[in-house]
């Protein structure tokens, strides 16, 4: 009977105004023949929608659009087909709907926002200031909100903020997003302090949004005219965000306020109880404030709620690796491992603890373990290359770096491997290593790395003003770099330019003075200006730092013979020998000196123990040629010194 399809569709309407969608569409049902206004018709497509009845709802809009080929009905659809990623097909509709009714706004709004999921966003905004044109100030707010997330998606904050806060200009028709996303895109325009006054607004609209009985439903339709779908959306994005708790907690973060950011995350969990990232957020916050057990205490209250959770254990090792606690680490990453044997990240952080605590054996075994799971990712054979390089084997880094480069020809694989050749001698191939390097990364050549390498490089290679240049280029560009002064003043040494290499050496410990190597280099560089007061002072101020260094007791032991101090001479050279009992230089200065007091037994002594650990492979003719060479004895002593060792010589017997 029409007259009591007529009742049942008004019942329906009803109950769809009370939001008790199935009872509305359980009567709309019943009185269908009686759905012929196109508003009822509409009404009936959503309800099928919300209630998951979607492809029926697309049926009878085709029946609609068969009927009427009404703008409305193909934007509808639309609608429906862009919440089923069916945009291609959605946009067919609206460019349908256009064409039959210009004016409509809805027509334009909906292709502009399924432009946006095409990320086609010149055209989502195109579309969307068409619908500005033509839309009610009721209604247009929403429109500004998705303009905003338009130009915000395409990565242009700064245009997202015009359109954000224009979508705020009516309180009264605001929701909690468009506080968030005005106050993101501001945080991403440097503008902390006005995002965290913004962001305050939105977390109290959230908040009473979630007092409600509805979840702030009912709030939200009088405020807007989006559909229930995006109100479910936009709810499901604030609990992503845990009420806008992250953000505040970054703005405060940013500010230096750490305690109103651990108290922003405080709320939050009070709200979302156990959630990870709250925990994670809040151990970022303590850390930052110099709270270490603090954000400790989190870090493990977040595994306690995930055990597996990788963030947590990165930020754990690394607040462990302040406090210098690598034995730590890898009892936290054993526990890891025992739970992940498989996962390749795992792996390789285990690889790289047992190589930071210098267990290089086991650390390669991990490697081994980790290439099985993940052979294609360079980083692990980077991992297996820096292994070798400690280990000493070589040639393994390079058949490591070789597979890196197979993955990716990257320029710090290049030059890593350029390392790994200069290590080896092999200083031509590095050179071109280096220029691979910098023709992959112009910009690498003004690099300080690059230009201490090729210092390094020309210098083992005697090329020594291509070394002083290529120094005096990485000093240039980071003249604080102790280490450069030290490396140049070496090529200077070396090429006679002794007030340079001084002039460095005096540099450097004025940069830093708790350098020694400087001392023991410029104490060099002053024994060769013979001025050995002044040499005899540095060598001192080093073996102060380095009590135990035969190469300092020796330059000690030279000065000391130069200024004629053959007692203090004498000392030098025995401390030498009591740390290498074969350095033959040391037994020839003692000799000479023996020489000197007309000892003749302890003379031609020492000149046997010279011969004897100079050139310990050398035949014994060459090594009697060798002492009869020698200058500064008589002949006969050198002829008693060649007989004693031709008479002992194969004979083995240690001599001190």
């Amino acid at each position: 009977m029409i007259w009591m399809d007529r009742i049942w569709l008004w019942m329906g309407k009803q109950y769809r105004k009370k939001q008790d969608l199935e009872k509305a569409l359980q009567y709309m049902e019943k009185g269908r023949s009686a759905i012929q206004a196109l508003d009822d018709q509409m009404g009936y497509i959503e309800l099928l929608h919300h209630t998951g009845r979607s492809e029926e709802a697309l049926l009878f809009l085709g029946e609609v659009i068969d009927q009427r080929g009404a703008a409305r009905a193909y934007e509808r659809r639309a609608h429906i087909l862009r919440e089923l990623n069916r945009d291609e097909e959605a946009i067919a509709d609206l460019n349908e709907a256009i064409g039959l009714n210009r004016d409509y706004y809805m027509n334009w709004y909906t292709r502009g926002v399924t432009y946006k999921d095409l990320g086609d966003y010149e055209k989502a905004a195109a579309d969307l200031k068409e619908c500005i044109k033509r839309e009610a100030p009721e209604t247009v707010i929403s429109t500004y909100y998705e303009l905003g997330m338009t130009y915000y998606e395409s990565g242009n904050p700064a245009a997202a903020i015009e359109w954000f806060r224009k979508s705020l200009q009516d309180a009264d028709r605001s929701i909690p997003m468009y506080y968030f996303m005005l106050a993101r895109c501001l945080n991403l325009t440097g503008e902390a302090s006005e995002a965290e006054e913004v962001l305050l607004q939105g977390t109290a609209l959230a908040d009473k949004y979630e007092a409600e009985p509805d979840q702030g439903y009912t709030l939200f339709d009088q405020a807007t005219n989006y559909s229930r779908g995006a109100f479910m959306t936009f709810q499901r994005q604030m609990k992503e965000t845990y009420s806008f708790r992250l953000l505040l907690a970054d703005l405060y973060l940013q500010l230096g306020r750490h305690e109103d950011g651990i108290a922003a995350l405080t709320q939050g969990l009070e709200k979302y109880p156990g959630a990870v990232d709250l925990y994670l957020k809040r151990a970022q916050l303590q850390a930052d404030w110099g709270k270490s057990d603090e954000a400790r205490e989190d870090l493990e209250l977040a595994l306690h709620q995930d055990p597996d959770e990788l963030r947590a254990y990165a930020e754990l090792v690394r607040l462990l690796r302040e406090g210098g606690e690598e034995e730590q680490v890898l009892a936290l990453l054993s526990k890891l491992y025992h739970r992940q044997p498989e996962t390749p990240i795992v792996c390789y952080w285990m690889a790289d603890s047992l190589y930071r605590l210098g267990r290089y054996e086991e650390a390669m075994v991990m490697n081994d373990r980790l290439l099985k799971l993940e052979n294609d990712d360079p980083a692990n054979y980077i991992q297996r290359a820096d292994i070798g390089i400690e280990r000493r084997e070589l040639s393994s880094a390079v058949e490591a770096l070789d597979e890196a480069l197979k993955l990716e020809d990257a320029p710090e694989f290049h030059n890593k491997r350029s390392y790994v050749f200069y290590l080896q001698g092999r200083n031509e191939e590095a050179l071109l290593e280096l220029q691979k390097t910098i023709e992959l990364d112009p910009e690498y050549e003004q690099h300080p790395a690059y230009l201490s390498a090729s210092g390094h490089i020309y210098k083992e290679m005697g090329m020594w003003d291509l070394a002083i240049q290529s120094y005096s280029r990485a000093i240039r560009a980071t003249p604080g770099h102790v280490k450069l002064y030290e490396f140049r003043a070496g090529c200077f040494l070396e090429t006679g330019q002794l007030e340079q290499a001084a002039s460095d050496c005096t540099h450097g410990l004025e940069l830093d003075p708790a350098a020694a190597e400087l001392y023991s280099l410029r104490s060099s560089v002053y024994y060769a200006m013979k001025d050995y007061s002044r040499a005899k002072h540095d060598v001192l101020e080093y073996l102060h730092v380095y009590p135990a260094h035969a190469g300092a007791y020796y330059r000690l032991g030279q000065i000391h013979f130069k200024n004629n101090e053959e007692d203090q001479a004498l000392e030098a050279f025995n401390q030498v020998l009591d740390i290498i009992p074969e350095h033959a230089e040391s037994y020839l200065y003692k000799a000479h000196i023996y020489f000197g007091q007309l000892e003749h037994e302890q003379t031609v002594q020492h000149i046997v123990n010279w011969s004897l650990f100079y050139e310990k492979e050398m035949p014994v003719g060459d090594k009697i040629k060798g002492i009869q060479s020698l200058d500064g004895f008589t002949e006969d002593i050198l002829d008693e010194a060649a007989e004693r060792l031709s008479s002992m010589y194969g004979q083995n017997m240690y001599l001190s």
